[in-house]
């Protein structure tokens, strides 16, 4: 599987105690450099690093038909004022994911509701840290027996990535794991 990763999602995660199942659970992991220099915490900068030099994390060749999509993407999200502000290097990740199918790895609300509102990109598949963790229990990479021990990982990841996931979302989560473990 191929995945993109955002600034936010990299930081919280390179704070998590079982960050290196990423790793596991992508073949490589795309990233613009411009998301790289926004990495300042040393967790982040060491995570990538250490993911850059595994070959998971690999930097994407950008194009000028790829520059010509954020132009226009920027330009669209402007004008909807369902969609909070986005940064540019936010921006190239949902550009990459679409081109590439791959899947973007974020906690950016803006660029969540981009996925939700924006028709072009609706297609692409958008996964929080709570999406990975669940993928993470359907592939094996982490084992529950229970959704109260899948709650556990997931109050372990808030622990450590200092990381508050909406009840809402946690309940669409628990729903599906409980349904998948009784499978």
């Amino acid at each position: 599987m191929l995945g993109v990763v955002d600034a936010c999602f990299l930081i919280d995660w390179s704070r998590y105690r079982r960050r290196d199942l990423l790793a596991s659970l992508f073949e490589a992991i795309l990233m613009h450099e411009e998301v790289l220099a926004q990495l300042r915490s040393p967790s982040a900068v060491d995570f990538a690093s250490c993911l850059l030099v595994r070959g998971v994390l690999r930097l994407y060749p950008w194009s000028t038909a790829e520059e010509e999509l954020y132009i226009q993407l920027r330009d669209e999200v402007a004008l909807d004022p369902r969609i909070p502000s986005l940064e540019r290097p936010d921006l190239l990740c949902l550009v990459i994911a679409r081109r590439t199918g791959a899947v973007l790895l974020t906690e950016n609300l803006g660029i969540l509701r981009v996925v939700q509102f924006h028709p072009a990109y609706s297609r692409v598949t958008a996964w929080t840290a709570l999406e990975v963790l669940e993928q993470m229990v359907y592939r094996g990479l982490i084992e529950v027996g229970s959704v109260e021990e899948f709650l556990n990982i997931v109050s372990e990841y808030c622990e450590d990535a200092k990381h508050v996931f909406s009840s809402r979302r946690m309940k669409d989560v628990t729903g599906r794991v409980r349904a998948w473990l009784g499978r």
